[in-house]
Parts: structure tokens; C-alpha cells; sequence
């Protein structure tokens, strides 16, 4: 997986940092306030010696993500399927970590990037 977006600056640059148990689960809201979904999965790659999370994804579909491979539910659970297919890809530089009790996008959520769409 590459990272598309602006050069990520090293921990030595104020870049906000969390612990991922204080993320995963929380609920995640827009700039607006509007509730985007709960944080199920972080995406990091390995920098120098360093794991840095360079995205995190939102929504019922990534629950599933993380806990097994959507393709092979969704022919069983057609019905569900748009459900389980709402997720949101969120790169770490549209977060705003300053509360991670209370983390937020610095986007509106129909600015967010939805994973299968």
C-alpha cells in the first residue's frame, strides 16, 4: 500500500500522537460535528525504524475488515451488503487528534473518501 498524500513529517515535528487503544472503537465526527462511524482499523507502514499510521478506516464495513475478509460475507449476507460496504478511508493528516477521547476529521464527511465505492 502507498501513501498518496502530503510528505509525512517525522515525530520530531509536533504530529499528533495517540495510543491505538485510545482509538479504535471511539467515534469519529467531521468538522461539522456529524458523526462519520467508529474508528475499526488503523493502516501503518514501517518508516526508517519507525511504524507510522498513515490512515485509519470508519464505519460497520471496517469492523469487518479488520475481523475477516469482506468478499467471502458479502455473497451470504446480500441484504446487508450496502450496510457492510460503508466504510471510510481517512488519512492521518485529515485528523484531529488534540482530544483523542473525542477524535475528529478536519473534513465534512462528504469530503471523505469511501473504501468500495
Amino acid at each position: 500500500m502507498s501513501y498518496d498524500g502530503p510528505p509525512l513529517p517525522n515525530a520530531a515535528r509536533n504530529w499528533p500522537e495517540a495510543r491505538v487503544e485510545e482509538l479504535v472503537g471511539r467515534r469519529l465526527c467531521d468538522v461539522d460535528g456529524r458523526k462519520v462511524g467508529r474508528i475499526e482499523e488503523l493502516v501503518a507502514e514501517l518508516r526508517g525504524t519507525d511504524w507510522v499510521v498513515i490512515e485509519i478506516h470508519v464505519g460497520p464495513g471496517a469492523l469487518l475488515e479488520r475481523l475477516v475478509d469482506l468478499s467471502t460475507l458479502v455473497p451470504l449476507l446480500s441484504t446487508l451488503e450496502r450496510r457492510l460496504r460503508k466504510r471510510y478511508r481517512i488519512p492521518w493528516n485529515q485528523l484531529d487528534l488534540t482530544n483523542p477521547r473525542r477524535p475528529r476529521a478536519t473534513v465534512a464527511v462528504a469530503v471523505l473518501r469511501q473504501l468500495d465505492a
